[in-house]
């Protein structure tokens, strides 16, 4: 056989054991997703007060349609921003999830969260990040 025969075969060979992304984001060295959700509850709990009351079924349904998962995140994270800064921890964790979540374009509108109101922000935010653990397990994302 000559040089080039081989060389076409170990390149056959090497591209058929070569690992596919099958359309899944590259995971980098980011921290556990689970830990991340820790830390956004951990700081909810210090800086926001307890919830009161519980949502309606309407604004649950809101956080767990996968179609606005993405659009959900950017209400989160816009009213993060305005109320904590760009540069705070929840923000930074939140943002960590923007690669993994789907981008569908909604067909509706976000969750719409009270302006300046920490509870309704963070009673929200804990059923969101419920429902974005279940998505990330559901597509084999979660790891601890």
């Amino acid at each position: 056989m000559s040089s080039l025969s081989i060389s076409h075969l170990l390149l056959l060979l090497l591209a058929l054991h070569a690992p596919q992304a099958k359309g899944l984001p590259v995971m980098t060295s980011r921290a556990p997703y689970s830990m991340l959700m820790r830390e956004i509850m951990d700081d909810l709990k210090k800086i926001t007060p307890s919830p009161e009351g519980s949502l309606n079924s309407d604004e649950k349904n809101f956080l767990t349609k996968e179609s606005l998962l993405q659009a959900n995140l950017k209400a989160f994270m816009t009213f993060a921003t305005d109320t904590f800064g760009k540069d705070s921890k929840i923000m930074k964790n939140l943002k960590e999830f923007q690669p993994v979540l789907p981008t569908a374009t909604p067909t509706e509108d976000p969750i719409s969260i009270e302006n300046k109101n920490l509870g309704d922000f963070r009673m929200k935010l804990e059923e969101y990040l419920v429902n974005i653990r279940k998505y990330l397990k559901s597509k084999n994302l979660w790891f601890s």
